[in-house]
């Protein structure tokens, strides 16, 4: 038995790095946004993508693996906007 390629899953790989690294460099609020559309521009590419292609995006049916993707996106861009980030004191 072989393992399943990974496919696609790349594209969005570079954008969740690019929030990870805004993170480290203390800029909080525009990591959380851009792991937002990181996870986001998953979904799209589930969406899009032929079921044979979706490689390590594909996990469960289409419908599902979108509306999870989604629904993370979505609720992590919400807490990011909510954040209260002002020093206390």
């Amino acid at each position: 038995m072989t393992p399943p390629k990974l496919g696609w899953w790349w594209v969005a790989t570079p954008v969740l790095l690019l929030g990870l690294y805004a993170f480290t460099r203390g800029e909080v609020r525009l990591a959380g946004y851009v792991m937002a559309a990181g996870v986001g521009l998953a979904a799209v590419l589930r969406l899009v993508l032929p079921a044979g292609r979706g490689g390590g995006l594909a996990v469960r049916s289409r419908f599902v693996d979108v509306a999870t993707l989604v629904v993370l996106a979505v609720g992590l861009a919400v807490i990011t906007h909510v954040l209260d980030l002002r020093p206390r004191g």
